[in-house]
């Protein structure tokens, strides 16, 4: 019933721009031209284009980050969230990507699937794997992320298996197999998506199994969109989101790399609601560019964290934590965090992106 109101009242709006050649082609499907819809500033590192595909209809960056600039980048961000956000609400966040750890493997057991072997890609916290791990205690987690201190965290708190690397080189990794790769809220900042999914398809075992989380694209560009449509000025990036994904040009990127849906839809139609993806209103735009100096920001910050941790012990001393009697935990756990409404991705309504997909043997035999 939703899907039809927002079909009929023509949600979201089309973006607008000029028809360009752009300065690198598609990283997905190799298009050379492209609709400009935005100019933008990745801290003061870089000055981009955002562009939309005319072929897949997916959103990236022109130029492309290169890596040294998403290097620092991502560090010095790292380190203006660890510091922004507060004690209270980081433990939080802990507690609350346990328990959806906890739901995302039930789902898996539910589906008779067992993960033994488990690969994320971009761990934050740990605490997500963690959570499967609540489920599947015998499973074994290697994490990859290029921050220094993140994978220092996932090793001594979780003592997961740490390698540094990014998605799009996976040498380190070797030949390696896994029964189960994460992503969630990674793929939006790998500048080669198209050879991350070719290297997830790779490294998963036969019938593996792919689950990533990522921003409904056209939602997520939407304030850089409105910056350079009102103001034409650039907008300011200080997190590294280079890709903005349409629903159909991410599905049919994963079915080219013989990964079929199992799980695949958009989810926290608030935003929609609220303006995101349509409303022109000023509080939509966003801000305009400063060219934030990132290693100045480096620089202030870098000492001031390592007095921030958190006892796992703690974090997780919860009445409803209970490895006795499971079901109290997932019952709990499911009602903190269980979506009503799911639409679907080629949409382009609602917050997020969810997927679950399979590596289909039958896919590869054909």
């Amino acid at each position: 019933m939703l899907q039809k109101l927002f079909t009929s009242l023509n949600f979201p709006n089309k973006f607008e721009g000029s028809l360009i050649e752009r300065q690198e082609p598609c990283r997905i499907c190799a298009s050379k031209q492209a609709l400009k819809i935005a100019e933008t500033d990745f801290w003061d590192l870089q000055h981009c284009s955002i562009v939309k595909c005319n072929v897949c209809n997916n959103i990236q960056l022109d130029p492309m980050l290169t890596d040294e600039s998403t290097a620092i980048g991502c560090y010095a961000y790292h380190l203006n969230e660890m510091l922004r956000i507060s004690h209270k609400e980081q433990k939080g966040n802990l507690i609350r990507n346990y328990r959806r750890g906890i739901l995302f493997a039930n789902q898996l057991k539910r589906l008779s699937f067992y993960p033994k072997e488990i690969l994320e890609f971009g761990p934050g916290s740990g605490y997500f794997a963690s959570g499967i791990q609540f489920i599947f205690p015998e499973s074994k987690i290697t994490v990859v992320d290029i921050v220094d201190d993140v994978l220092k965290r996932n090793k001594e708190i979780h003592n997961f298996e740490a390698i540094k690397g990014t998605p799009e080189n996976t040498d380190e990794i070797g030949n390696r197999k896994y029964d189960l790769i994460i992503a969630r809220d990674i793929i939006e900042h790998v500048t080669d998506i198209s050879k991350m999914i070719e290297n997830v398809s790779q490294l998963l075992e036969k019938d593996g199994m792919f689950h990533f989380l990522t921003p409904n694209g056209h939602e997520d560009v939407w304030g850089h969109y409105l910056r350079w449509k009102i103001s034409n000025r650039p907008s300011e990036l200080l997190i590294n989101h280079v890709n903005y994904f349409d629903g159909k040009g991410l599905l049919d990127l994963m079915k080219e790399n013989f990964l079929l849906p199992i799980k695949y839809y958009n989810y926290q139609i608030k935003s929609t609601i609220r303006g995101k993806g349509w409303s022109k209103k000023s509080s939509r735009l966003q801000k305009q560019s400063e060219r934030l100096s990132a290693k100045t920001e480096i620089n202030q910050k870098e000492n001031l964290i390592s007095d921030i941790n958190f006892d796992k012990n703690e974090i997780l001393n919860k009445w409803y934590i209970r490895k006795r009697h499971k079901w109290i935990t997932l019952l709990y756990s499911w009602y903190q965090h269980h979506w009503i409404f799911k639409l679907s991705p080629q949409l382009n309504i609602g917050h997020e992106i969810y997927g679950l997909f399979i590596k289909s043997a039958s896919k590869l035999k054909e």
